[in-house]
């Protein structure tokens, strides 16, 4: 019975693993660090928006490819656009990432896999709005990123980051 435990749980963790690396809906991720959008205020009231490190989180398997751009909405705790027709915003990136698999001895081992660091930060007049505002919970910043993959796909995904305050 326990050999049969054993070999059922083997199996379970064997499909869940091909299923991250051959199944996974998201094969790419920009994560922050901070992991926030934010800004800290001085003691004369001036705004200072905090950067933030970003990198390209590439699933095992993944193919590599170049985050080429990225376009973005701020959102109230509503769901409602913040200064609406003024945060659309879109920016160049041009950054190369990385594949989420290697050769290792002949043998191809799927791995997760980082590219270089960027800026990416909050728009400072989002952050002179939030703060007008009280410094609401629940704002945040709708990112939709645009890449091309070495196999000539083109790749998008929309992921959401939240503005906070005070951001140290």
């Amino acid at each position: 019975m326990y050999k049969l435990w054993f070999s059922a749980l083997v199996l379970l963790v064997f499909l869940v693993g091909c299923g991250q690396i051959f199944f996974n809906p998201e094969p790419y991720r920009v994560s922050l660090n901070p992991p926030q959008l934010g800004y800290e205020v001085d003691d004369q009231g001036r705004i200072t928006v905090v950067g933030n490190n970003a990198v390209v989180e590439v699933a095992p398997g993944a193919p590599e490819g170049v985050l080429e751009r990225y376009e973005y909405v701020y959102m109230d705790d509503s769901g409602n656009e913040v200064l609406p027709g003024a945060s659309l915003g879109s920016g160049s990136v041009g950054l190369p990432f990385p594949s989420g698999r290697e050769v290792v001895d002949g043998q191809v081992v799927f791995k997760w896999a980082r590219s270089e660091p960027f800026r990416f930060s909050l728009d400072g007049s989002v952050a002179a709005e939030h703060l007008r505002q009280g410094a609401p919970l629940n704002w945040r910043a709708r990112v939709t990123w645009y890449a091309r993959l070495t196999n000539g796909e083109e790749k998008s995904w929309t992921q959401e980051y939240q503005i906070k305050f005070p951001l140290k």
